[in-house]
């Protein structure tokens, strides 16, 4: 069906083919205006940044232009947290408290399980049961 356009390719032959080369004109020119945007935005990122923070650590630059009015660039500070074990077991450990705050989790050992299949404990229609299999695509166009 695909190759060189010739007198022979039907119109659905032609159309996609054409398709296929809007597809990756596309994609060549999103990748050059992603990384256009990436740059642009690294750019006001520096110069925000020149700018004091506020008191809640954000820094926001407002600039007038007669065409698009006032555009304010805002880099707002976002602070998260996450618990870091090995600190929290030793604090806990020495409070006393290590065994009231830790839930121990059963957990399934997938190593464990192909053993005992290995070990006739478990069929193929057990583990076909247990990992069951899930199928997904992926889109490639090669040229």
């Amino acid at each position: 069906m695909l190759g060189a356009l010739t007198k022979g390719d039907t119109v659905e032959d032609k159309e996609l083919k054409n398709t296929i080369r809007q597809y990756l004109m596309l994609k060549d020119e999103l990748d050059v205006i992603t990384k256009r945007q990436n740059d642009i935005k690294q750019r006001l990122i520096e110069v925000v940044d020149t700018v004091e923070a506020d008191d809640r650590g954000h820094r926001v630059l407002t600039v007038e232009d007669d065409a698009l009015g006032d555009v304010t660039l805002t880099r707002q500070r976002r602070v998260s947290k996450s618990l870091n074990m090995e600190v929290a077991e030793d604090i806990l450990t020495k409070k006393g408290i290590r065994d009231t705050c830790i839930k121990m989790v059963p957990t399934i050992d997938e190593g464990a399980i192909m053993a005992a299949f290995y070990e006739n404990y478990l069929t193929e229609e057990d583990i076909d049961a247990m990992f069951p299999s899930k199928i997904s695509y992926a889109f490639l166009l090669d040229k």
